[in-house]
């Protein structure tokens, strides 16, 4: 009889420890552990040795890998000592940044804990059992790290009725700003936060970068940006010089704030066509009233989160491409992102290809994008590697 209480990994488990990943599946395992969600457990080879410690779940990614070797963590330190070395990094890599991700889950050696600061807010995810477990553990470590006003829970992810977490979205401690909103300084524009709404956990920080692929060529550009959220890129463009912005975006939220981004700023309203649909019916539209644009930014949601979704997404984004170099004007630029670990460079560029060819039309890269310092991969987890965008400019024959 088995005497071990925690759990005992396959062969392709141990392989998995042995190279440092932190996602233990149940596939992975010889024997389960006697352990509650949330419980620190071990991770055995077959001979019993432990090879690791992580959170155990019910779902079917089980185990989130803490610790690897033999000796049993302390939870507390090792989350205090993991929490200064991420902040260490973001000092030395983005000193002045007043909007930043402290906590990459996986690539900081945190699995399953994401951390926005939004000036004096830390916004949190707790996105596994174990973190949820120690959550007035996180937030009695960051406030010894920083000098916080307020810690926002947003757990509003999809999945974590897996992991038997409650989706909520809720102050955990302090206070938030007067109107509950934060304006920062973002790139080279200024950006209202709303800690308890928008979309992840305030704003999608990790296109921080990615509007200086164009700023050299914004200057009197008609720029069409679709999924716009909040205005990231068509603000600078507008900063830039850019002779108007059309904009698509399905959440009238969104829209609210993206004007009041315009009047933060000191942008003209009328400049901007803000436009609340969804990006395929405003594309065919746009197509039926003859318009063209020089840049075209297009930032779909992941439309393939698994592998089981290639095909579909696939199309989907191929779509997308087509009907933007049907809106391009001749040696116009698409800048198009993709957001999806499981959809790779390779596949988005042979979307591109792909779209181009129904064109009938020559593209070519100019510029590429990734994901900001302050959201690192992790070279042992190819998973943390999600995020890609490619500049294209139409040839003109």
């Amino acid at each position: 009889m088995n005497k071990i209480k925690g759990a005992i990994v396959n062969k392709t488990g141990l392989e998995r420890l042995n190279k440092k990943h932190p996602w233990i599946f149940k596939g992975h395992l010889a024997s389960s552990p006697l352990a509650e969600p949330g419980d620190l457990v071990s991770l055995h080879n077959n001979r019993g040795r432990i090879e690791g410690w992580g959170f155990w779940s019910a779902g079917s990614l089980c185990t989130r890998v803490l610790a690897f070797g033999s000796q049993k963590p302390d939870i507390q330190r090792l989350l205090a000592f993991r929490l200064e070395k991420s902040l260490a990094f973001r000092k030395r890599w983005l000193s002045k940044a007043e909007a930043f991700r402290l906590v990459h889950s996986e690539s900081d050696g945190l699995p399953g804990l994401i951390v926005d600061i939004y000036g004096p807010i830390a916004s949190v995810q707790l996105l596994s059992a174990g973190w949820y477990k120690h959550r007035s553990m996180v937030v009695d470590s960051l406030l010894a790290l920083l000098p916080l006003e307020g810690v926002v829970l947003r757990n509003d992810v999809r999945y974590l009725e897996q992991e038997g977490i409650p989706r909520e979205i809720r102050l955990l401690w302090g206070k938030l700003p007067p109107q509950n909103c934060i304006d920062i300084s973002f790139g080279e524009i200024k950006e209202r936060v709303y800690p308890l709404a928008g979309q992840k956990t305030g704003l999608y920080l990790d296109v921080r970068n990615l509007p200086f692929l164009f700023k050299n060529i914004s200057s009197e550009a008609d720029v069409l940006d679709c999924f716009c959220f909040q205005g990231h890129f068509g603000l600078h463009a507008l900063h830039w010089g850019a002779r108007s912005v059309t904009a698509v975006e399905q959440s009238e939220e969104a829209l609210a704030v993206y004007r009041e981004n315009l009047q933060m700023n000191g942008l003209s309203s009328k400049d901007v066509d803000l436009r609340h649909g969804n990006a395929f019916d405003e594309l065919r539209r746009l197509e039926g009233e003859k318009k063209l644009y020089d840049i075209i930014i297009m930032d779909p949601p992941p439309f393939s989160p698994g592998k089981a979704q290639i095909e579909s997404a696939r199309r989907g984004y191929k779509e997308l491409a087509l009907r933007a170099y049907r809106l391009l004007r001749p040696e116009g630029v698409l800048l198009y992102l993709c957001c999806s670990h499981a959809f790779s460079r390779q596949m988005l560029i042979e979307v591109l290809r792909d779209a181009a060819v129904d064109r009938r039309q020559a593209f070519r890269i100019v510029r590429e994008g990734y994901q900001p310092e302050d959201h690192p991969i992790a070279l042992e987890i190819p998973e943390t590697n999600y995020l890609k965008g490619l500049l294209v400019q139409g040839v003109e024959e």
